[in-house]
């Protein structure tokens, strides 16, 4: 099971990373409210991309076989239950749950995965059952006091399912970057720019104008 939540782990974090990926995953951030049903809400081959990503290194390993029903055994025991969790984790509730928080995904956890309250937030907590694989690779975040604002992203999304399901395959329609670091006004920061002091000359200048 740990080998496949770092698989799916990374298969999650790549589908934020790389743009062709997030094409897909979109329509999964799209939701503007969080609830249980956010779980259904998904495109097809962002799901078989994640669930892929999953299972592989537990077949290269040998932890599961296609060829019988053993050793199918734990890829349909991963699925089964990973769903399950994935409605509760989606859950509009509030509750908190200690130090278990750093053992299990909780509601808590995932809806930070979800939220849309600027650049310092988005992009953390892909780990879908064990939230210290994220503290392993540097995603963690959950605070003790503290709630998302919003939900949701900035591009638009088609409102209705088969345009969910297409509109991914279009590939001249623009995308946002998903990791590009975009401020509450809708405009990117520009880090390159640095901040220059005041010579006297130019206080002086201002001064004369504002006296003038």
């Amino acid at each position: 099971m740990i080998v496949g939540e770092i698989g799916y782990y990374w298969g999650h974090r790549w589908s934020h990373e790389i743009p062709l990926l997030w094409r897909f995953h979109a329509v999964h951030h799209s939701a503007e409210e969080v609830d249980y049903l956010v779980s259904t809400r998904a495109q097809p081959v962002d799901m078989v991309f994640t669930r892929m990503c999953e299972f592989t290194p537990m077949y290269i390993l040998g932890l599961a076989s296609p060829m019988s029903i053993q050793g199918s055994l734990v890829p349909i025991l991963a699925t089964v239950i990973g769903t399950f969790w994935g409605f509760f984790i989606h859950a509009n509730v509030r509750w908190r749950f200690g130090p278990l928080e750093w053992l299990v995904s909780t509601p808590a956890f995932h809806h930070w995965h979800h939220t849309n309250d600027g650049p310092a937030y988005v992009n953390k907590n892909y780990s879908p059952m064990l939230p210290w694989v994220d503290w392993m690779f540097g995603t963690f975040y959950l605070p003790k006091d503290k709630q998302p604002e919003r939900y949701g992203i900035d591009q638009p999304i088609s409102p209705i399912m088969f345009g969910q399901l297409v509109d991914p395959f279009l590939v001249w329609r623009k995308t946002s970057a998903p990791a590009m670091e975009i401020p509450r006004t809708g405009q990117v920061e520009d880090k390159s720019a640095a901040a220059v002091p005041p010579t006297p000359d130019s206080e002086n200048l201002l001064l004369s104008k504002t006296d003038a």
